[in-house]
């Protein structure tokens, strides 16, 4: 005997894909729970990654990191409530906090899909691609002094080929450019031992440990 459950819809923001899914049910929840009673944050998270892909026919392993905490975010809200309590233990003062949440408050940062970095020689055009696999799948085209090189007609193997070449100053200022566009995170604010502090959320694993602490 099969319970029919609701079916809701989002839209991921970073690939634009809207994918339908279905809540987490209690045979889940001691799923999760269980991967977490090695002490392993890692496991439920991953296991809770394999819940998601069965639920919402997503491949998470190729979606940007992005993508997976508004999907983390979304099943919580559906799932279980945007509000709730967490408790956890000042990494300070080592005093079990409890904070109330509301998942409301959780949005993504930034406005833009497109940064551009400039130098003397190069212009490098950079968008956030429907699957991230490395940097260079963040180049949209390069500019040099004497063409235009449009990376997205270019195979994987080009692409890799011409972002080796580049300066490292470049590459870095790429992969600085890349954790600033379209992100999500959020900062806790809270009283410990009578000092305020903050902690802030910033990977998927961090909002795994804060929404599901089951």
């Amino acid at each position: 005997m099969k319970i029919d459950l609701p079916v809701y819809k989002t839209k991921l923001p970073v690939s634009g894909k809207t994918v339908q899914f279905t809540p987490l049910v209690v045979r889940d929840e001691k799923n999760i729970a269980a991967a977490k009673e090695t002490g392993q944050n890692g496991d439920g998270f991953n296991t809770l990654l394999r819940i998601i892909e069965d639920k919402a026919n997503v491949d998470t392993s190729k979606l940007s990191e992005t993508d997976i905490i508004h999907l983390l975010l979304e099943f919580r809200k559906k799932s279980v409530g945007e509000k709730f309590k967490t408790i956890f233990i000042c990494p300070h003062s080592k005093e079990r906090i409890t904070l109330d949440v509301d998942c409301g408050d959780m949005t993504l940062k930034g406005s833009s899909k497109s940064a551009q970095i400039k130098t003397d020689d190069l212009i490098v055009n950079l968008t956030i691609p429907e699957t991230f696999q490395d940097s260079a799948s963040s180049v949209e085209s390069i500019e040099t002094l004497d063409e235009k090189i449009d990376f997205t007609v270019l195979s994987n193997e080009e692409k890799t080929a011409l972002f080796e070449n580049l300066p490292i100053s470049v590459k870095n200022d790429i992969e600085m450019k890349i954790k600033d566009l379209h992100h999500y995170s959020h900062t806790l604010n809270y009283t410990s031992a009578d000092i305020e502090r903050t902690m802030k959320l910033s990977s998927a694993e961090d909002f795994f440990i804060l929404l599901f602490a089951m």
